[in-house]
């Protein structure tokens, strides 16, 4: 599908650099912007004592779980889409944990805002973008695997045994017409879901309404890695522990996860000694 340009802005460093602005939605540019409405944000800031702008892209996430997604998906993405290279800054102190993904782009800035309607600053009320939804079914379900990624969440859960064997795959969101749409390519691929809608929860004392969709069981899950599947290491690595062991332990990190394949690290010991 035939994207609308008209009113991207190239800045004269965006020429310099050869920035490419697609025309045609691929997937894999769906899967992008299903990452950016998860994980990213971007604004335009005034730059001091002058009239000049500094347009910011940036992604954030976890130093450990999601490096690898960051230096490898997303910098390949940016790179495969626009020409555009991105940078990675770390933050390895205690109690932070975290990494960001940046760039600086007037021609991507306005590329999202104009032609998916990205917002900038806030996306507490943001929706799937209407040329997403005018797509057909692959480009939808490329747009949700970007989006699973970085916002959905993959556990196991214990129900009745002694270890967490049984899946459960979580997303959880403020914006309630992005709820809806995912509910809706949801269905419309086979899944039974359950959903709950305006529940209060409570972060940093700050209270918040989430709505919240959970597919659970195995064979939501077997029918989400054939249908949608991940490519987020992060995610990848639960599902290989629990495909070659019939369980995953929870509050593993990736490197963990890791040892446990390649058996330097005893799944059983994450149980005590009478599990």
């Amino acid at each position: 599908m035939k994207l609308d340009l008209s009113k991207i802005e190239f800045s004269r460093k965006d020429i310099k650099d050869n920035i490419i602005i697609p025309n045609i939605l691929t997937i894999e540019l769906a899967y992008l912007i299903g990452i950016h409405i998860g994980d990213g944000s971007m604004n335009i800031y005034k730059r001091k004592n002058c009239n000049s702008h500094d347009y910011k892209i940036s992604y954030s996430g976890h130093l450990i779980d999601e490096k690898g997604f960051h230096k490898v998906i997303i910098k390949s993405l940016f790179e495969l889409i626009f020409n555009k290279k991105t940078k990675i800054i770390l933050d390895e102190r205690e109690k932070h944990s975290c990494l960001k993904t940046y760039l600086t782009s007037k021609a991507i800035l306005t590329f999202f805002h104009y032609s998916f309607g990205l917002p900038l600053g806030s996306k507490m009320n943001c929706d799937v973008p209407i040329i997403i939804k005018s797509s057909n079914i692959n480009i939808k379900k490329s747009f949700l695997k970007g989006l699973a990624d970085t916002e959905f969440c993959l556990t196991f859960k214990k129900r009745y045994r002694k270890k967490h064997y049984y899946p459960a795959i979580k997303f959880e969101t403020q914006s309630k017409p992005l709820a809806k749409y995912v509910i809706k390519i949801l269905e419309e691929s086979g899944f039974k879901l359950t959903t709950t809608f305006n529940y209060v929860r409570y972060r940093k004392l700050t209270k918040t309404m989430v709505n919240s969709i959970n597919l659970n069981g195995i064979d939501n899950l077997n029918l989400w890695m054939k249908e949608i599947g991940f490519s987020s290491t992060k995610h990848l690595t639960k599902y290989e522990v629990w495909k070659k062991f019939g369980f995953c332990p929870p509050n593993t990190n990736i490197i963990q996860r890791r040892n446990i394949l390649k058996g330097r690290l005893d799944i059983n010991s994450f149980y005590g000694p009478v599990a």
